[in-house]
């Protein structure tokens, strides 16, 4: 590692083991981590390489973020979407418990639709040892439920709103222990 963040050939490594996406390392071409920072049009590729680099409540926070932007195509007075983010938000603030995020993600998955499927991840992240995964998740559902051609621009503008610049790991973070299924 350097100390301007991962050189080209550390990234491929890092992607390679995080995830099996082959259009990601092959568009990766020779970019370090700052350009792939600065290049990325997929959300879901961002919030996996900051999952590795911010602690679980920033990642809930940014998946929240991109669920949000979906709940404008929730039915009107179908608020379980909403709550669901509303207690992830909140158990990011150490307001709320383990519990009622997860009773208000289980909700929210009973809703059809990209929306709730985004709310449901956003939340599900903050209790998962998988988060990663459901921030990606969220990502992804969210961008279904938003027009699919703007929609990747605009979450990754979010992201990088909430992290201008490219996160790159501290040494709590290094030392996270792994997940079952080899992610950190």
């Amino acid at each position: 590692m350097t100390g301007d963040g991962m050189n080209n050939v550390e990234l491929v490594k890092f992607l390679e083991i995080r995830l099996h996406w082959d259009d990601v390392i092959i568009w990766l071409g020779d970019r370090d981590s700052t350009q792939m920072w600065a290049d990325c049009e997929r959300p879901d590729v961002l919030l996996m390489y900051a999952a590795a680099h911010v602690s679980t409540q920033e990642l809930v926070s940014a998946a929240c973020d991109c669920a949000e932007t979906a709940l404008r195509y929730v039915p009107q007075g179908e608020d379980r979407p909403r709550v669901a983010i509303e207690a992830a938000r909140r158990w990011t603030r150490g307001e709320a418990n383990m519990e009622s995020v997860c009773a208000a993600a289980n909700a929210s998955e009973d809703v059809a639709g990209d929306a709730a499927s985004a709310a449901t991840h956003a939340a599900a992240c903050a209790g998962s040892t998988y988060n990663w995964g459901h921030a990606c998740a969220a990502a992804r559902a969210a961008c279904s439920a938003v027009a699919r051609y703007s929609a990747n621009a605009d979450l990754c503008s979010l992201i990088r709103q909430r992290w201008p610049v490219c996160p790159e790991p501290s040494p709590s973070i290094l030392r996270r222990p792994r997940a079952a299924g080899g992610a950190v």
